[in-house]
């Protein structure tokens, strides 16, 4: 917990001193900070086809029933002996926000049921809520806290997932966070301090219906994150940002006959710049450093290079053509390896065919390197939608997307390489 202490005192010195300038700085924020010369295709409002919130007392509502169809043509994520299925989506979401002009208060709670049709076992609901707030200390300096809380089943794509379980991995993730934020004219300064707690349910294997433990995933992740900006005009501002985990695992795992455990101590440094130009371009680029130290020596302790960055393009006014890219140390689940680097790019393009009628299509690419196996694993995800704005009471979305997986490497298990179509269409109903 040092790296964490060190940068929370940091924080906390650095808050009294910016609050002690304060007067001196004039006002203006938003000007610097504004980012609003152009309007992604799916921001803008359409008034005539956009639902209209609901006030209940000082509560704005924003309401939305879902019923989807989708087929998957390889449920399994496997490479032979596909099992294909249909699943049908039904559920809903509230979200709610206060109006006041100082101060605000949220939530959010969603519940949907997946069904699928033959493969039964595979049904799952996912569950969501949460709650926010934030307290307007000073025209300039704001508190706030959120709390939430997750269940959902892993995918079968993802790494720990592949293969071998009778039915998907359950998990609950629930955490809270209190944050600061200081914003005067040239300056912003954001903070946050948070803990997150996960929690996955033990499986079976496929033809035996022995235990596979999962009680080695649960952990309670720490942390804090800084990140102090300049606005060098209107239009360009840089910042340094800093983010500390303190990963601390409920369990020991059992390997080689001995009990290892998976407990790290990280930090994440990183310069970057966050833009609005005059060239029809809009981002937030950061690069910087990661480091991750295990705590137990059998092991290996991961640094390299960090990258946190989106890009917005607009062509034209009824074009949006949006770029991604992240590189992180991420827990995959796999039982031998309790790190993997992480890289993902993904590259979006929407198009505002009509004002209700938006087109859409994506392609992405995850790299996962594995640092205590010799084992690689390769991601893509491709596909195409379109959303058609009926009216303000029923929206319609269509997609097709195509997922491939290939592993390398002699540690890889279960399964080496696949592909999964995904082709669905949902109902979006708004009161």
């Amino acid at each position: 917990m040092n790296h964490l202490k060190s940068l929370c005192l940091l924080t906390i010195a650095g808050s009294s001193l910016v609050a002690g300038t304060a007067a001196a700085q004039g006002q203006g924020a938003d000007n610097y900070y504004s980012r609003n010369k152009y309007e992604a295709v799916k921001d803008r409002q359409q008034p005539a086809f956009d639902p209209e919130p609901i006030r209940l007392g000082t509560f704005l509502v924003d309401a939305t029933g879902l019923v989807g169809v989708t087929y998957n043509s390889n449920v399994y994520a496997q490479n032979n002996n596909e099992e294909s299925d249909v699943i049908v989506r039904i559920g809903g979401e509230v979200v709610g926000r206060t109006n006041w002009a100082v101060h605000e208060i949220g939530f959010d709670v969603s519940a949907y049921q997946n069904e699928y049709l033959d493969l039964s076992d595979e049904s799952a609901p996912t569950l969501h809520a949460g709650m926010r707030g934030r307290l307007d200390v000073t025209r300039d300096f704001s508190l706030g806290a959120r709390v939430f809380a997750d269940k959902a089943v892993e995918q079968r794509y993802e790494p720990a997932g592949l293969g071998g379980l009778e039915k998907p991995i359950e998990y609950t993730v629930a955490g809270g966070e209190v944050s600061a934020d200081y914003t005067n004219d040239r300056f912003r300064w954001n903070n946050a301090v948070g803990v997150t707690s996960y929690d996955y349910k033990d499986g079976r294997i496929i033809g035996t219906g022995a235990e596979a433990d999962q009680d080695f995933r649960d952990r309670d992740n720490t942390y804090a994150r800084t990140r102090l900006s300049y606005a060098i005009s209107p239009d360009l501002a840089v910042y340094t940002q800093g983010t500390v985990h303190d990963e601390a695992y409920n369990s020991t795992q059992i390997i080689g006959g001995l009990p290892r455990k998976r407990d790290s101590q990280g930090y994440t440094v990183a310069a970057g710049v966050d833009f609005e130009l005059q060239s029809l371009i809009r981002g937030d680029v950061a690069v910087g450093y990661l480091n991750e130290d295990k705590k137990d020596d059998y092991f290996a302790d991961v640094d390299g290079l960090s990258l946190d960055a989106r890009i917005q393009w607009f062509p034209s006014r009824l074009t949006t053509v949006t770029f991604l890219g992240s590189r992180r140390v991420a827990d995959t689940g796999v039982f031998t390896s309790p790190s993997a680097l992480a890289t993902t790019y993904r590259a979006e393009i929407d198009h505002e065919l009509r004002r209700n009628l938006i087109l859409s299509a994506h392609a992405g690419f995850t790299d996962y390197d594995y640092q205590e196996i010799d084992r690689t694993d390769e991601m893509s995800n491709i596909g195409v939608a379109a959303k058609y704005k009926m009216n303000k009471r029923l929206h319609i979305d269509a997609f097709a997307r195509h997922l491939a997986w290939d592993s390398s490497g002699s540690d890889v298990a279960f399964v080496p390489s696949y592909g999964i179509n995904l082709i669905g269409v949902e109902l979006r109903f708004h009161p």
